[in-house]
């Protein structure tokens, strides 16, 4: 299995600020653009190092890390080694395994269900350790596809945020990061609305404002905020938020009727 302390060259008892030290050292080294000549080597090289640091840097991942290399040195397989990626097809992991190989099948029903039965009471289920980072991100990004075409559009959230989250801690791995902005900006701005009461849009659109989204589409969740505010006669909050998406965002578009009953003077 790869160590992660081997690829970031730091001691097993290194602390965070040595870690970054050396990712940053290291991730100049490799960088693609410093070896133009081996541009594809070097890009392998640092989608290593980003990954070996998502984990380090995070404590949960780190435990689980040296537990798995602590299991990894030993020369007999102990009990626990059903919690690992080799797991067999009834463990934890490979269960998992499977939830992925029939989401890229085209099995999605049946890797729903699969997820239910893991995921049991529990806000979402973590496929991170028992796969890998990469598989464990793909596993929750296809199973919120999923989700967003059966029309489960709040578990199709709570996955989709959790990888745009997730993508957000250290460096960004960048596997979905863009397309899964996109698809939660659509869900909250276009489908939401159709489907729930207003009293739950607003609602939502407020939990939208909790995450880290750029200020393009921090600006459109508070002008549709303001909307549906203004349609439940919170005129004083709506105006609140209209203003301060003008704030982030002066150029935004379709705002001049709501501003008009405001009262908020356009380009002020």
């Amino acid at each position: 299995m790869l160590n992660y302390y081997d690829i970031l060259q730091v001691e097993h008892q290194a602390v965070l600020t040595e870690i970054k030290r050396s990712f940053r050292s290291l991730l100049k080294k490799f960088h693609p653009d410093c070896n133009q000549d081996n541009a594809a080597w070097a890009a392998q090289q640092t989608r290593r190092l980003v990954e070996a640091y998502h984990v380090l840097s995070d404590a949960r991942r780190r435990k689980y890390h040296d537990h798995q290399l602590r299991l990894h040195n030993l020369s007999r397989p102990r009990p626990t080694d059903s919690a690992s990626f080799n797991g067999g097809e009834n463990s934890t992991a490979g269960r998992c395994r499977q939830v992925l190989s029939d989401l890229l099948d085209g099995r999605g029903r049946r890797a729903i269900e699969a997820y239910e039965e893991l995921r049991g009471d529990r806000r979402a289920f973590d496929f991170y350790p028992h796969l890998s980072l990469k598989d464990h991100l793909d596993c929750k990004f296809l199973l919120g596809e999923e989700y967003e075409r059966q029309e489960d559009l709040e578990q199709a959230l709570v996955l989709y945020e959790d990888v745009y989250n997730e993508e957000l801690e250290g460096p960004r791995l960048r596997y979905f990061f863009d397309e899964v902005r996109e698809r939660i900006v659509t869900i909250y701005c276009q489908h939401l609305p159709r489907l729930l009461t207003s009293e739950e849009v607003i609602e939502h659109f407020k939990h939208a404002l909790t995450l880290e989204l750029p200020a393009k589409e921090r600006a459109e969740i508070r002008k549709r905020l303001a909307e549906t505010l203004l349609k439940v006669g919170n005129d004083a909050e709506a105006r609140h938020h209209l203003i301060e998406a003008l704030r982030l965002r002066p150029s935004l578009k379709g705002v001049q009727r709501l501003c008009a009953r405001l009262k908020i003077p356009i380009g002020s």
